[in-house]
């Protein structure tokens, strides 16, 4: 990987872990999330009036949806479930899923090294899973999985639109529509939306300035290893919350953190 890569998806790493420890902190979750994109998307226009991302309009509306899903996941996940089971099972999905599909879709063949990297992102995961769900966490594991699902999809999709137009504009365009959806199953409710204003913009601000590293990185290295080094934020997330999980836990998440290096290498 290119160092300049790498020292954009390791920054984007840290700053995923801080917004999704402020989320988890949040009580209603769904419209800081609608608030998020919507502050994300009107702060990200002017990116996308100079660039606008018009010919990956199919693309566009397809990361936004599934982008949806995945908010709506998170907040389930971490409405039932503490931050170090919920974090390391979303996030470490993910690149077990973009290293496969990353082979199917663009043609990024995996080595050897990335091979060994998905059995130990497996097997980490299994161990955090199991965690929770001794610990009475069954449902958040579920929604995690489920996060982790979309996470690999709208990583695949963005992917492929970044190599055809400018990564800010069109994250601008996916976030607002994002926040709008997410807004209209919140019920429209402006005192919800109101009381998740302060969240909502701090989230925006980790959200648009994390991913857009990623998105940058994608420029500049394969969707696959991007993805899976990202998992050093299953580390950074688990200090940052401040508890001490099982030993379970953090063997698992070790064990996310080394298959994405082994991955990525």
């Amino acid at each position: 990987m290119p160092p300049v890569a790498l020292v954009l998806v390791l920054a984007a790493a840290g700053i995923h872990a801080g917004w999704n420890l402020l989320l988890h902190g949040t009580e209603d979750r769904v419209p800081t999330l609608a608030v998020a994109g919507l502050t994300a998307g009107v702060g990200l226009l002017p990116a996308t009036l100079l660039a606008p991302p018009w010919r990956v309009l199919p693309l566009i509306a397809l990361s936004a949806a599934v982008e949806t899903v995945y908010a709506l996941c998170l907040a389930a996940a971490y409405r039932r479930g503490a931050l170090a089971v919920a974090y390391p099972i979303g996030r470490g999905t993910a690149p077990l899923l973009v290293t496969l599909g990353a082979w199917a879709v663009l043609a990024e063949r995996p080595a050897l090294l990335a091979l060994l990297g998905a059995l130990s992102l497996a097997l980490g995961l299994v161990l955090v899973a199991t965690a929770g769900r001794k610990s009475g966490q069954s449902a958040a594991v579920g929604f995690a999985l489920l996060t982790g699902v979309a996470i690999a999809s709208y990583s695949l999709v963005d992917a492929r639109a970044v190599r055809q137009v400018n990564p800010a504009g069109y994250l601008g365009v996916v976030l607002l529509l994002q926040g709008t959806l997410l807004a209209a199953l919140s019920g429209g409710n402006r005192a919800r939306l109101r009381r998740s204003l302060s969240p909502g913009v701090r989230v925006a601000a980790g959200m648009v300035g994390g991913y857009l590293l990623v998105l940058f990185a994608f420029q500049r290295a394969a969707a696959g290893r991007v993805e899976t080094l990202r998992e050093v934020s299953v580390l950074i997330g688990i200090v940052l919350a401040g508890n001490v999980p099982a030993r379970r836990v953090w063997l698992g998440a070790a064990l996310v953190v080394a298959g994405a290096v082994l991955t990525a290498w």
